[in-house]
């Protein structure tokens, strides 16, 4: 019930933070903005985001593949767009981690493999963030805000930072650490902590499929920071601006998305980072020339297109809740 209440709160507290931007940007500009979307560019950033899902769920089937599990990609895509959706309504994407749930019940994959398959390349994914929005911070407060520290930003990136680098620290021990294995044999004692240990036990026997595809994901990883840039570039060619930077556009939005994500791991009261990512991205653009209501319209739809095209795991996280409730019965 307590539960319930939070998340009640926290929806309020998102839907407020909307509403304030609305009126900020004036919501006769946004409606304006709106309407002049060239969808022939958000069309193409559709295609991007899609072709970024295409490369992540080939790097969980290429790891599934080398521990010797035979499950086809398609069958792969459908339950990492599953995972994608639930990370669209999570904290700090947290909800990706049902991939690897949804993989092992609807496929009958050991557990220990579909986690290998989420967390390895996540290390990779963390620590790309926590770099490119570390250098796009810094960039913004020396060159374009010349100031040594924005206090209400900079606590936020900070604690993202510190969070995301605390995440990374615990998925690498967890994978490759027997040590850190031994260390927090303390759980066993806790409710359900001995499966949690065994789970971790068994992940770190079948984590050697990382090393041995190391750059084949470090190539993934590249390429989809590559779509992932393009497809914010066109989001901004649709809405119709491009910032004002003494570089391509392309490398602005390579690091922007990475900013963005790291703010949202920020300990701020909100459903998901929805309101406070929004209000990011719109304090990033007007730094660089960009006018509230494009900056906003820009930043609700990047949230639209994930969101639209993640709903394709709707029918696989169905055959999941299908399956749970058959066994419940039984």
């Amino acid at each position: 019930m307590k539960l319930g209440k939070s998340v009640i709160a926290e929806l309020l507290i998102s839907l407020l933070m909307i509403a304030a931007l609305f009126y900020f940007a004036n919501i006769g500009d946004v409606l304006r903005v709106i309407e002049g979307i060239e969808f022939k560019w958000l069309a193409l950033a559709f295609v991007f985001y899609f072709g970024i899902n295409l490369c992540m769920a080939l790097r969980i089937w290429a790891i599934l593949r080398d521990l010797t599990v035979g499950i086809s990609y398609p069958k792969t895509l459908m339950a990492h767009f599953t995972g994608m959706l639930a990370s669209d309504f999570t904290p700090a994407r947290s909800g990706y981690l049902t991939t690897a749930f949804v993989l092992s019940r609807n496929n009958k994959i050991p557990l220990e493999k579909t986690m290998v398959s989420i967390l390895g390349p996540q290390i990779f994914d963390f620590f790309l963030k926590v770099t490119a929005g570390a250098i796009a911070f810094w960039y913004l407060l020396t060159y374009v805000l010349h100031v040594n520290a924005e206090e209400s930003i900079l606590f936020a990136v900070i604690f993202g930072i510190f969070a995301l680098s605390t995440m990374i620290a615990v998925m690498f021990l967890s994978l490759f650490s027997p040590r850190f294995l031994k260390m927090m044999s303390f759980i066993k004692r806790l409710p359900f902590g001995k499966a949690v240990h065994e789970l971790v036990e068994n992940i770190q026997q079948n984590s050697h499929t990382i090393r041995r595809l190391f750059w084949f994901i470090l190539l993934l990883l590249g390429f989809t920071w590559l779509l992932k840039a393009l497809e914010w570039y066109c989001i901004a060619l649709a809405v119709g601006f491009t910032p004002d930077v003494p570089f391509a556009p392309i490398i602005f939005f390579a690091f922007l998305q990475p900013l963005v994500t790291i703010l949202q791991f920020a300990p701020l009261p909100t459903f998901a980072g929805v309101g406070f990512s929004e209000a990011a991205s719109v304090f990033v653009l007007m730094q660089f020339g960009v006018a509230p209501a494009p900056a906003l319209v820009f930043s609700l739809l990047t949230r639209f297109v994930m969101i639209a095209v993640d709903s394709i795991g709707i029918r696989e996280a169905v055959k999941m809740l299908r399956l749970d409730g058959s066994k419940a019965k039984q």
